[in-house]
């Protein structure tokens, strides 16, 4: 592949971006929420949603443990 032949492909994926994020815009409210609950159903559905759980948890507790560092260490 050529250095001309690299841009213009670059060229073409950016259009493509462009285009993707203009239908984005586009697109209902009612629609992106019908996506994202698909996408939360098939996450339950493929059992990640425990896992999902686990890891808010877990980011939970590491910020309560940071607050709870900030909180004995200041005067």
């Amino acid at each position: 592949m050529t250095k001309k032949e690299a841009q213009d492909y670059l060229k073409r994926w950016h259009l493509v971006d462009q285009v993707l994020d203009e239908e984005l815009r586009q697109t209902s409210i009612e629609t992106k929420f019908k996506k994202m609950d698909a996408a939360y159903r098939m996450a339950v559905g493929l059992g990640f949603l425990p896992k999902i759980k686990a890891l808010k948890r877990e980011t939970e507790d590491e910020v309560r443990q940071r607050w709870l560092r900030l909180q004995t260490t200041q005067p």
